[in-house]
């Protein structure tokens, strides 16, 4: 009833609130006060739309500064402040320099909240991109800016500003509100209703006469709207691949396991390729645990070793006859093995994978030492050639230099670890201490001084990593042997297996 209302504009007023009012009993010698009445409520109602859009627009403001770093944020860290001033100097350009033309007075016959509405649109589309790639904080930052730079064009109001200034806010947090590219259009609705529910505000507190206004800013709203969320689609993904950033919905396309490398990678190593489906189970358990992306967890464990497929019978997870490194020297099974993240971070860039994805092919390793070579190699060489620093069996680096990468290292070591430990008998004992031994050499080694994982942090990584190895390796009751075909149907033996076979 209120939108219906609120769509009718003056109007509405005339024939039913001064009708409720009984203003038409008045007599007809009294226009003026029927008159001063009606735009009386026209700008009480006007005002009052003003000031919740204001308080709204405030509210935004102070979460925005008040709020964390959003997780994209701190995902596309590397390139906030590039890609924030692309994205405002786009939006100033392009509302700047048709202001002065399209502010102009009779520009279209249309009215003015109209006008101002298109030339919010730059403003709209660059604030949904920053609150996709980099959070709400620079979205806020750039409609401010823009917002102020229009109140000191030619033929530009104070309203005019003021209306780029709130739409842009608030259209970078509806846009927050909803994920996925259906969510754009939710958004772009949403926001044309914002833009329609301000425009209509200002035409009645104005008391604008025109009959037809309502009407031309519901059109214009809801088309400018969806055209900002068109636009928005359209130029994602173009700034993902320019600036190397990610969004969620670029992270949603990554989850997908049949991605043509993923499915190379299970024809080529599929050991490996089980070890990373693992591995990925673990380290988006961890992830969600101390407030990470576990999408992006995940899709780093999904490509960490997809260096091992350019020869994958050198890694003992996809040997099946024999262990090609016991024809090898120590020294050359090291090389093998640390070639596999050079190959790693090309087959990457091949294949176009976000930097932040192919930085967790390195980093899982970080320096770590190969204790089994290197431990070879000590035995074998003789006494005058002792080997010296254990450079030569070490991982090239960098170490963990993000919580993600930290959590694909720790994850690798307690998954590779706990294969061995299930050969023996599993107990939640022994999977606490495996998991503590772990972390203990990692730590101890200086693996983690590079990452912002803090102790905290780390403490719930082991008891994630505990919960998870102790439910898949639980105890489980032994299975009776299968009967014999001599053996009678309903047998205690034959009942007692199919029991247990449920």
């Amino acid at each position: 009833m209120t939108g219906t209302a609120l769509f009718m504009g003056g109007g509405f007023w005339d024939r039913t609130i001064l009708s409720a009012l009984q203003i038409s009993s008045l007599p007809s010698s009294t226009p003026f006060a029927r008159e001063s009445l009606y735009n009386s409520l026209s700008f009480l109602t006007g005002g009052l739309l003003l000031a919740v859009f204001v308080f709204l627009a405030a509210r935004s403001i102070r979460e925005a500064v008040d709020h964390s770093p959003d997780m994209f944020e701190r995902i596309n860290q590397k390139s906030v402040s590039i890609l924030f001033f692309s994205l405002l100097c786009g939006s100033w350009i392009l509302t700047v320099f048709p202001a002065p033309w399209l502010l102009a007075s009779g520009r279209f016959g249309v009215p003015l909240e109209s006008r101002a509405t298109i030339l919010a649109l730059p403003t709209l589309i660059a604030a949904a991109l920053s609150t996709h790639l980099i959070g709400k904080r620079q979205s806020v930052a750039l409609s401010l800016v823009t917002g102020i730079s229009i109140s000191f064009l030619p033929h530009s109001q104070p309203w005019t500003s003021v209306f780029i200034l709130i739409a842009g806010i608030l259209a970078g947090f509806s846009t927050a509100l909803f994920r996925g590219r259906i969510g754009f259009i939710k958004s772009g609705i949403l926001t044309g209703l914002v833009l329609f529910l301000m425009g209509l505000a200002e035409h009645l507190y104005w008391n604008s006469s025109s009959p037809l206004e309502p009407l031309i800013l519901f059109v214009t709203g809801i088309s400018a709207g969806l055209l900002s969320a068109l636009g928005a689609v359209f130029l994602l993904p173009l700034i993902e691949r320019g600036f190397g950033v990610l969004s969620d919905m670029a992270l949603t396309e990554l989850l997908d396991v049949n991605h043509p490398l993923l499915r190379e990678f299970y024809l080529k190593a599929p050991g490996s390729y089980q070890h990373s489906m693992s591995l990925a189970y673990l380290s988006e358990a961890a992830a969600t645990s101390i407030g990470e992306n576990p999408k992006l967890a995940r899709i780093s464990a999904y490509f960490h070793d997809i260096g091992k497929m350019e020869r994958p019978q050198y890694f003992i997870e996809n040997q099946a006859a024999y262990n090609r490194h016991e024809l090898l020297t120590p020294r050359m099974s090291a090389i093998i093995l640390i070639d596999h993240v050079r190959r790693g971070i090309e087959i990457g860039h091949r294949y176009h994978l976000p930097q932040i994805v192919i930085d967790a092919i390195p980093e899982h390793h970080g320096t770590r030492l190969m204790q089994f070579f290197y431990r070879k190699a000590f035995e074998q060489e003789s006494e005058e050639h002792k080997m010296g620093p254990d450079s030569d069996f070490r991982y090239p680096g960098p170490k963990p230099r993000s919580r993600i990468t930290a959590i694909i290292m720790l994850a690798d070591a307690v998954e590779a670890a706990g294969r061995v430990l299930q050969r023996s008998s599993p107990t939640p004992a022994r999977i606490q201490g495996m998991i503590e031994d772990v972390f203990s050499d990692i730590i101890k080694d200086g693996q983690l001084d590079e990452s912002p994982l803090t102790l905290e942090e780390i403490a719930v990584i082991k008891r994630t990593f505990t919960q998870i190895l102790v439910s898949i390796y639980h105890h489980r009751i032994p299975y009776p042997k299968a009967t014999t075909s001599g053996q009678k149907k309903n047998s205690p033996e034959k009942v007692q297996g199919a029991f247990n076979a449920r």
